[in-house]
């Protein structure tokens, strides 16, 4: 009572009336004690107040939440409304704060700026809201039970025999996962995908975000409303088609901590996918399809792998061969699997663009004699099977890469062999019997041999530039005629 000028120096937008207002109304005789339990309480009330805000702008509440929150702690404090506030689940009058009086910066909660997302064009972005499409996405919260991790983990651990009988890999990163999203013909495999909140939430998002993670929102969307489709015509489907329809992709949305351990690198990039394994190489139902498509005056090519288990070397053949428009990749027995994630990852979507064939004879004779029983069912002769060595090796001399006519209509296959040793012993005997042919890339005196994926990725461009070249000596033939 004896500090009139308290009331006015107290900020009493937040109170609701001055602290003396309120010792004064308070019933019978008011002691000292009390009134300075009273002025530290509202001091409390005040100090605390950002601390509110933050924390709920920090969880999922929407405005609403928030302002209704925010009303029940801006009503006109008496010592009821103080006892009813201090029993919410968001108040803030446990002790947090070391120093009560502290002066605070309030934030203005209708300020708050909800964080931004993208649109379906990539150079734009939206801020998400509750009714995103993100809000019917299942949240992963705890790595340790959650049944979707578990899956993870075991495609990871599984080896080649358990991955082909759970016919699924995983692929992870911004760029490769968009890069399956965009392709139609990738898109369909995938069967989860398993976003971080900090990435969906697109802190990133704008002028300075890379146009994968643009892409990645933007077909996230795409995904959506193609399940919600899906779910909408369900009721029309019969047993039959239910059972021949691809299932759809689902979306979860996890901690960082749920994505790492759904990832096999050391630092995850935010998003992980699980798909489905694409199914082999069917020569006959290719070549219908080859047959129809524009490319049809391309002659085959096929890249054979003898052994080859590094996965980076794989996947780096895998994206050459995506490039230079390879007919199938075909694997012999020891090879590495192009469905481990690190060969998936490697081959940055290639895998699933590139027909893929694995023999199904685990004996090396019978199996490369099932590979060249194959390649001359579709066209490609075994005097046209080219095994890469080097240029010394083997009684007939080696021809030189560029020196093999890639354009010639009857197409070629060629066998590379492991890192290090080279080709098996059944390859050879072939090429001693005269079975095969081989090839070698000429180099410079003192160099020994060139990395597998190096020595690959020569010869399918050398393939790629005679075939570059011979359609222009075409297309140019073809104008001087008119």
């Amino acid at each position: 009572r004896g500090c009139p000028n308290l009331s006015t120096t107290t900020n009493s937008s937040l109170d609701g009336q001055g602290p003396c207002t309120l010792i004064a109304n308070m019933h019978g005789q008011t002691s000292f004690i009390a009134s300075i339990v009273v002025l530290l309480a509202i001091a409390r009330m005040r100090s605390c107040y950002a601390k509110t805000i933050e924390r709920m702008a920090s969880t999922s509440m929407s405005t609403q939440e928030i302002s209704l929150n925010m009303n029940r702690i801006q009503r006109p404090l008496t010592l009821q409304s103080m006892r009813e506030v201090h029993q919410q689940t968001f108040s803030c009058f446990v002790p947090l704060l070391k120093y009560p009086f502290k002066s605070q910066s309030i934030p203005a909660y209708h300020s708050i700026k909800p964080p931004l997302r993208c649109s379906s064009s990539f150079s734009t972005c939206r801020p998400i809201t509750a009714t995103s499409d993100s809000t019917s996405w299942e949240r992963i919260t705890n790595h340790k039970t959650s049944k979707t991790v578990k899956l993870f983990k075991s495609v990871h651990r599984a080896n080649k025999s358990k991955r082909s009988e759970l016919g699924l890999t995983v692929a992870e990163g911004v760029r490769l996962v968009s890069d399956v999203l965009a392709n139609e013909e990738s898109r369909h495999l995938v069967r989860r995908i398993v976003i971080s909140e900090s990435l969906l939430s697109g802190n990133d998002t704008g002028e300075n975000t890379d146009h994968y993670q643009k892409q990645l929102h933007h077909y996230l969307r795409i995904i959506e409303k193609e399940s919600k489709k899906a779910n909408a015509e369900y009721d029309d489907i019969t047993k039959d088609e239910i059972a021949s329809s691809p299932p759809k992709c689902s979306i979860n949305v996890g901690t960082d901590q749920v994505v790492e351990a759904c990832s096999a690198t050391v630092t995850s990039q935010g998003v992980v996918a699980l798909m489905d394994i694409p199914p082999p190489y069917n020569p006959l139902a290719a070549t219908a399809t080859y047959n129809n498509s524009h490319d049809a005056h391309v002659p085959p090519f096929y890249l054979i792998l003898d052994g080859l288990s590094d996965p980076g070397n794989v996947g780096t053949l895998l994206r050459t061969c995506a490039a230079s428009h390879v007919t199938a990749f075909i694997l012999l027995p020891g090879s590495c699997d192009v469905w481990n994630p690190k060969a998936v990852r490697s081959a940055m979507g290639a895998s699933f663009r590139v027909p893929v064939l694995e023999t199904s004879k685990a004996n090396e004779n019978e199996a490369l004699g099932q590979v060249l029983e194959l390649l001359d069912g579709c066209g490609v002769a075994n005097s046209r099977v080219f095994a890469a060595t080097m240029e010394s090796s083997g009684d007939d001399p080696s021809i030189a890469h560029y020196g093999i006519d890639f354009s010639d209509k009857g197409g070629a296959a060629v066998i590379l062999g492991r890192e290090g040793e080279g080709l098996r012993s059944n390859v050879r005997d072939a090429i001693k019997q005269g079975a095969i042919s081989t090839v070698h890339i000429p180099m410079a005196p003192g160099t020994e041999s060139l990395n597998a994926a190096v020595c690959g990725s020569v010869i399918m461009f050398e393939r790629m530039r005679q075939l570059l070249s011979g359609k222009d000596e075409d297309e140019s033939l073809h104008n001087s005629r008119n």
